[in-house]
């Protein structure tokens, strides 16, 4: 393996969720790798994203030391800049996520040009216009609220 750019990797939404995932994590991948993704275009940058886990303390009065447990695991929120383009499929379905106030979240893949995968599920949780200048590109900043375990699928 070697290491890359983030040049020619991908964004891709599919069609909201009618279910939450499935706990068994092999399962998951399983039904995210089988729906059917629109690519949303123009995408400058994906922000961070990845869990977290929260540190939880306890301090025993006897040893005198804090002694530290995983507690709750976050993956964030992510925020995506593409150019503004009313008529781009993917951007149309982020703004549909945006509006959509259902408790399911929608699934996201994430193409790195090494042919390796990143699933995730989501709530679009902003909308936004930016760039709006005499020379700038106009653009979309939406964030995107994880509410799932990201799920690498990495290729041989």
């Amino acid at each position: 393996m070697s290491i890359n750019t983030g040049a020619g990797t991908r964004i891709h939404i599919a069609p909201r969720l009618a279910a939450d995932l499935p706990a068994d994590h092999a399962a998951a991948v399983t039904l995210l790798s089988g729906l059917t993704y629109v690519e949303i275009g123009e995408v400058e940058s994906i922000g961070d994203y990845g869990d977290t886990i929260n540190d939880v303390t306890f301090a025993g009065l006897a040893q005198g030391r804090a002694k530290h447990l995983k507690g709750l695991a976050d993956a964030g929120t992510s925020e995506l800049v593409v150019a503004f383009d009313a008529g781009d499929a993917g951007q149309i379905k982020l703004v549909e996520a945006f509006l959509d106030r259902s408790r399911f979240d929608y699934p996201f893949k994430v193409e790195y040009v090494d042919g390796n995968v990143d699933y995730f599920a989501a709530k679009v949780m902003s909308n936004k216009k930016s760039g709006i200048t005499v020379e700038g590109v106009l653009k979309r900043n939406v964030t995107l609220g994880i509410n799932s375990e990201i799920y690498e699928v990495i290729t041989p």
